[in-house]
């Protein structure tokens, strides 16, 4: 997102994530900064949030993080629903704490939260980012070559614990 986004736009870059990236890829992304988490709510004019859901994560952002953002700001979540607690989202874009919203997951998904339906300054989009014909089709064909490779003895190409499937070969390799 910085380098295809904001990078290009000539924007500075502000992150915050569990572990800093190192300095050559900071660099690379313009001078991307790692803030705390209090100062990228308080300084950025554009949050947008990409991380995975877990318990740790749940309403991520919440009324005390709405509260610390700039009324000037926007808040997109492309990460998942649950990060952003959807009811103290909809009472700060209905009373204009922060400036707009841009969401395409939701908390209680499929509903949407009723007071997010009557908010002027939010596009609420679904979640459909590999719609196509194409990537679905990609997909399918992905999965069709892990199962295959799978059931073959083969190595799957995108399996989604290599460690478990390294140790499985091991194991088998011994006796």
């Amino acid at each position: 997102i910085a380098k295809r986004g904001a990078h290009g736009f000539g924007m500075r870059v502000i992150y915050h994530n569990r572990t800093r990236l190192s300095a050559e890829v900071e660099a690379a992304l313009g001078g991307a900064r790692w803030v705390d988490k209090a100062s990228l709510l308080r300084e950025s004019d554009h949050l947008i949030l990409v991380l995975p859901y877990s318990a740790q994560s749940h309403n991520a952002v919440g009324e005390a993080e709405l509260a610390l953002m700039k009324p000037t700001a926007t808040l997109t979540n492309i990460a998942r629903g649950g990060v952003v607690d959807d009811g103290a989202l909809a009472r700060a874009l209905q009373s204009r704490r922060i400036a707009a919203a841009g969401i395409d997951v939701f908390e209680g998904e499929p509903t949407v939260h009723p007071a997010l339906l009557d908010c002027s300054n939010v596009v609420l989009t679904p979640h459909i980012a590999s719609a196509s014909v194409a990537t679905r089709l990609a997909m399918a064909q992905l999965a069709a070559d892990n199962l295959i490779a799978a059931l073959t003895g083969g190595e799957p190409p995108t399996p989604v614990n290599p460690e478990v499937l390294a140790s499985r070969l091991s194991t088998s390799c011994r006796t």
